[in-house]
């Protein structure tokens, strides 16, 4: 085995991120769950810039100022790294409607493909959220629409 990692490398990620500040993570990890599929279009990143705007924790803050740091760092350790990191700097209070958010994101859309539905379920953990409470919020969202 030790010959496999010399010449391979060890089989798990190193790579760790750190926000900032507590804005940061919010983007971070909303911007990691958007970017799960591989892609965001312009018209997503408005609606996460839209929808952060509405949040006390972002006002008179130049939300651009957060994003580039998350895009950049979810290319260096990927989506779950990158929320890994970032849970830690969000409030016990804030995490149901940080979820809400995403999955509003997420939703979009109308429908959830596989890997969003992956990265919602491991948000769920990450986030410390009770299922019951993760399904209430997806289930509004979905008769809301």
């Amino acid at each position: 085995m030790k010959i496999i990692t010399k010449l391979f490398g060890p089989t798990t990620s190193t790579h760790t991120y750190t926000p900032k500040s507590e804005q940061e993570a919010w983007i971070a990890i909303m911007y990691a769950c958007m970017h799960i599929d591989g892609h965001i279009a312009d018209t997503e990143i408005q609606k996460m810039f839209d929808v952060i705007q509405k949040i006390p924790l972002f006002k008179r803050k130049h939300i651009a100022d957060y994003y580039q740091p998350a895009l950049l760092a979810n290319r260096k350790v990927g989506s779950y790294n990158l929320i890994d990191g970032s849970i830690p700097f969000i409030h016990i209070k804030d995490k149901a409607l940080l979820f809400e958010l995403i999955m509003k994101l997420l939703l979009a859309d109308g429908k959830l493909l596989k890997k969003e539905k992956e990265i919602a379920a491991y948000l769920t953990t990450a986030l410390n959220l009770e299922f019951d409470i993760a399904k209430k919020i997806v289930d509004e969202l979905v008769t809301h629409k």
